[in-house]
């Protein structure tokens, strides 16, 4: 009985084993979404700041840096313009020193679309990494749209596909990560950087 017993959690425990093994878990894709209002900033302001790579360790505390990859030489320092490539680094560098390397494949200032593109993710934990704001100028208090006085909705929207069974244990960290990024971080960042007056 014991035998038989043991031999059953062994069964199991290699099926389960061989399950994680041959399913292909990129089936698995998630998809996240934050969004905020920004008081006292222009979509202009707004989307040139989310543009600017240099920006991103200010209002996301998972990421440690920013570079140029070594395989192009464009800026990291301006707003990125289509076809621009930025290298984040994030988790615990040097101890765990995780990276991903962007492209930027849309920047749209008048309909305020920003969208970033990575095929082969962070290696070992996701690829097909999509990281797309939307950024609206609204009117405040019944007032016309003008410039610097008016507030921004910006929405941010996440996707990737994972390829480690243990990245749904990392996503309520993630989905905490940009909500706090958009609601406390990037309202904090921008209202130093520019000074507006309604």
């Amino acid at each position: 009985m014991m035998l038989s017993r043991c031999f059953f959690i062994s069964s199991t425990t290699i099926i389960i084993i061989l399950f994680i093994a041959i399913v292909p878990t990129t089936l698995f894709a998630f998809q996240l979404t934050s969004s905020s209002t920004i008081p006292n900033i222009s979509q202009t302001n707004l989307h040139n700041f989310l543009a600017t790579p240099t920006n991103w360790p200010q209002i996301v505390l998972s990421s440690h840096s920013v570079k140029c990859p070594s395989f192009t030489n464009n800026r990291v320092d301006v707003p990125l313009r289509e076809g621009d490539y930025v290298e984040e680094i994030f988790g615990l560098p040097p101890l765990l020193p995780l990276s991903v390397v962007w492209k930027c494949v849309s920047s749209n200032l008048d309909d305020g679309l920003l969208e970033f593109y990575s095929k082969d993710g962070v290696p070992g934990f996701a690829n097909e990494c999509k990281m797309f704001f939307n950024i609206q100028q609204i009117q405040q208090d019944g007032q016309e749209e003008l410039g610097d006085t008016t507030c921004c909705v910006v929405k941010l929207i996440m996707e990737f596909e994972m390829t480690n069974p243990l990245i749904p244990l990392a996503v309520p960290f993630l989905s905490i990560d940009n909500n706090l990024a958009l609601n406390v971080l990037l309202p904090r960042a921008t209202s130093r950087k520019y000074t507006t007056s309604i």
